[in-house]
Parts: structure tokens; C-alpha cells; sequence
């Protein structure tokens, strides 16, 4: 294979790891389009130095695998896949990020391999699933299992019982009630656990137009 045609292969991991990253940066993710260029491009870099770099050796010679290369990179991506993912008050962020640093790394991989149409289409699917499973995500998330504390903060006593009415209403059970009060400003602060298929995010923004209610947050567990 010529410099140009292995230029070639290279420049096009590279615009297809860019068209990943802009996907991600477009969803206010921090490995962006510099982030799955980079890894496009080592991905790919790696895999034409596994295929070419020992184009000298003797077939069959110990110790000589050109394909231990691109399986390295298979096992070495999983570290930056790691590096993206964290964990906040019992919710998991980054897991499509790290996926797509997978499937940019593989994409580029096939780039590298003689396979182009393929990588093209794969990347195709990539931004097919990630845009496009969103609408279906959000309208799932509506209605899945949920089991959190809700915080309310009120004046009166009527509220909190409007609140437990709304919570059931909602699609909630409540399961655990756990109420102090401010004896210098009269407010109560009540911490409801709720269990069910509701919808948080109608519950706390009707609760929150509530007159008698002051306050309302909600924590998943």
C-alpha cells in the first residue's frame, strides 16, 4: 500500500472519530471532537503499524504477530473508557461517552484494516442509535422504576397532606415518612420515600405551584 493510500486511511479515521466527538460535544459531554479525533487517529496508527511495521519479518517466525498490535489497542482503550465515567449520588454518567470512545476506536481500526465502507457505516449507525434512541429514551424514563426521597419544605399541615395525595396520584408509594420542624419560622420539613413509575420531574414541578410549600427536591437512591 502506498503513503497516500495509508494517508488516506488515517485522514478518514480521523473525520469519522471527528464526527463522534461533535456528537458528543453536542450533548455537553467533555471528550469532545479533539478527544475521538486523537483516538481515531493513535487507533488507526497503531493498527497500519501492526499490518506494515513488520512487513520485513519472515512469516511464521516466533514472536512476530502483526495482529498483536491491533489487539492490544482492543485491551489499552478500556483505561480511557474508564477515565470518563463517574459516579454521582448513586447515578452513573458516561457510559455512551465511553462507548462511543469504543466504537470510534474500532471504527478507526477498520480504517486502518482496508475496510472503509464498513467503518463509514458503522459510524453512521453510531450517530443513528445516539440521536436518534433519545426521544425513545426520554419517553421511557417518563415511566421507569424509580425509588428516591423527596424533600418538601411547608407552612402548613394541609400541604403535606396534599403532597401525599399528589405523591399517589403521580404513581407513587409512599413508603417512609420522616418529618422536623423549625419551631423559629414554623416551617416543617418532611422527607418522603417514594416507590413507583411516576414521573419526578411532573410531581416536583406541580408540588412546587403548591401553595404552603416552600421547598422541593428529589434524590434517587
Amino acid at each position: 500500500m502506498s503513503f497516500w493510500e495509508l494517508m488516506g486511511l488515517l485522514a478518514l479515521a480521523t473525520v469519522l472519530g471527528i464526527l463522534v466527538g461533535a456528537e458528543r460535544e453536542y450533548q455537553g459531554k467533555a471528550a469532545g471532537m479533539r478527544t475521538h479525533a486523537l483516538i481515531a487517529a493513535g487507533a488507526a496508527m497503531f493498527v497500519i503499524a501492526g499490518r506494515f511495521g513488520f512487513s520485513d519479518a519472515v512469516p511464521g517466525t516466533p514472536g512476530v504477530d502483526p495482529a498483536r498490535v491491533a489487539a492490544q489497542v482492543v485491551a489499552g482503550i478500556g483505561f480511557l473508557g474508564a477515565g470518563v465515567i463517574f459516579i454521582h449520588r448513586n447515578l452513573v454518567f458516561g457510559m455512551t461517552t465511553a462507548a462511543s470512545i469504543w466504537v470510534t476506536t474500532a471504527v478507526a481500526m477498520a480504517c486502518a484494516a482496508g475496510l472503509p465502507v464498513v467503518a463509514i457505516a458503522v459510524t453512521g449507525m453510531h450517530l443513528a442509535v445516539v440521536t436518534g434512541l433519545n426521544p425513545v429514551e426520554r419517553a421511557i424514563a417518563r415511566h421507569a422504576l424509580r425509588t428516591g426521597k423527596l424533600r418538601l419544605v411547608y407552612t402548613s399541615t394541609g400541604a403535606l397532606t396534599e403532597a401525599l395525595a399528589m405523591c399517589t396520584r403521580e404513581g407513587f408509594t409512599v413508603t417512609e415518612i420522616s418529618t422536623v420542624r423549625d419551631e423559629q419560622n414554623g416551617e416543617r420539613a418532611t422527607t418522603l420515600t417514594l416507590h413507583g413509575r411516576g414521573s419526578v420531574a411532573d410531581l416536583t414541578t406541580t408540588l412546587t405551584g403548591e401553595s404552603g410549600i416552600v421547598g422541593v427536591t428529589f434524590e434517587d437512591l
